[in-house]
């Protein structure tokens, strides 16, 4: 795939984005008494950051649906002991990814 320069821009953004909205929804369900962890909560928190923080509104909301279930998945995994815990994704040691589960036909 060729992107111009505008778009390769936009994906950069939208990765980082997706990266920084797995790490502060890492923070908040690790904060968050267990009693009111729940994935209703967490959408609604989702959706009010991408609301107020600017830089995470650039990533599309299908998108960010994708990062909640990855996360959600990812605590399931850990208490079903299939793996280790969650953890911060840092800005250079992960890989840029975002998944859009229905794109738009062009």
């Amino acid at each position: 795939m060729y992107l111009t320069p505008s778009q390769l821009t936009a994906a950069e953004d939208q990765g980082h984005a997706a990266r920084a909205m797995w790490n502060c929804l890492h923070s908040w369900w690790t904060m968050l008494p267990k009693a009111k962890r729940t994935f209703a909560a967490a959408d609604e928190a989702i959706r009010q950051g991408r609301k107020d923080l600017d830089f995470l509104g650039v990533l599309p909301a299908q998108a960010a649906q994708q990062v909640l279930k990855a996360c959600f998945r990812a605590w399931v995994n850990c208490w079903e002991r299939r793996a280790q815990a969650p953890a911060f994704k840092a800005r250079f040691c992960s890989r840029m990814a975002i998944d859009i589960p229905q794109v738009p036909s062009a």
